[in-house]
């Protein structure tokens, strides 16, 4: 569901706010067709795991078990930056590692804008866990953040492993030291629920859509 946020925010934002679904949009989305239903896209990271229902699916990449004969979207899939330890003696080829990943979520970003399937949002672990113990750094996230809100696509963090405390705050990215907190944020697990939070600009103006 908090992909259907995302989308709908795209949307909204590229029709109007307040401006009204046309006929077409109404008609098209009963077949699956465009405009009602937009071929939009989520950009996600090589080594994610974001769960295995259809969607969610298509953004997760770290076993081919979970993903084999299940038909997918085709959506962007980034480099993950791949760390040197100890971090203190690495710093400098971990902060190009960071650049790569930064430059390549950009360019994916240009050419599915020229595809005709614009990314709509982002989604990332603040660690990745079933892909491998993998991290990133502060500055790694904050760019990520930046990078989003300049080409208008929501950022989605998923703390279902990380959040409820293991990191020694509530939620892992409150270590990022981020220029605003996510669009998005989803949790489960240790919470005892699986559920998400989330700003006001990913909020529907109708009720009924999620």
């Amino acid at each position: 569901n908090a992909y259907k946020n995302m989308f709908i925010a795209y949307r909204r934002k590229e029709r109007g706010e307040s401006v009204p679904f046309t006929a077409e949009e109404n008609q098209s989305c009963m077949v699956n067709q465009s405009p009602g239903s937009p071929d939009l896209s989520i950009l996600s990271f090589h080594g994610a795991f974001h769960g295995r229902t259809l969607g969610a699916l298509a953004t997760t990449h770290s076993k081919a078990i979970h993903k084999l004969d299940v038909p997918s979207f085709d959506w962007p899939i980034a480099y993950f930056p791949v760390y040197k330890y100890p971090l203190e003696d690495n710093a400098k080829e971990n902060a190009a590692e960071d650049k790569k990943s930064l430059a390549h979520v950009e360019e994916l970003i240009e050419a599915y804008k020229k595809k005709g399937k614009p990314v709509a949002g982002i989604v990332i672990e603040p660690i990745q866990s079933e892909g491998g113990d993998n991290e990133a750094s502060p500055e790694f996230f904050q760019e990520l953040q930046r990078i989003a809100k300049r080409n208008g696509a929501a950022l989605l963090i998923d703390e279902v492993q990380t959040g409820g405390g293991p990191s020694g705050k509530m939620w892992c990215h409150e270590h990022f030291n981020l220029d605003g907190p996510p669009d998005i944020v989803t949790f489960s697990k240790k919470m005892q629920l699986g559920g998400y939070f989330h700003n006001f600009d990913m909020q529907p103006r109708q009720s009924y859509r999620v």
